[in-house]
């Protein structure tokens, strides 16, 4: 989804009920976590548009996405993996 909304682009979870209308417990439990991670992160990836520089050559492993309210706009760095000495450098 990072790399997703920091692009510009739209999510699409191919997750349906089956002929009967259930969702299968699989899918029930993913779209749960999905949820939980949007409660946390969901001001990074909604509303937000692609930054002007989506990924840095410093630290590969980092997506942005912007927000702009009035005259400020507010950059998330969003990691894909944290860093093993926990000090995180953005280019």
């Amino acid at each position: 989804i990072f790399e997703i909304s920091s692009c510009g682009g739209n999510l699409l979870m191919n997750v349906g009920p089956t002929h009967d209308g259930r969702i299968l417990p699989i899918f029930e439990e993913r779209l749960r976590q999905f949820g939980d991670w949007m409660k946390v992160n969901g001001e990074a990836i909604y509303g937000s548009k692609p930054w002007t520089h989506q990924n840095d050559t410093i630290t590969p492993a980092v997506w942005y996405t912007s927000q702009k309210s009035g005259s400020e706009t507010t950059v998330y760095a969003i990691l894909l993996k944290w860093p093993e000495a926990d000090v995180l450098h953005l280019g």
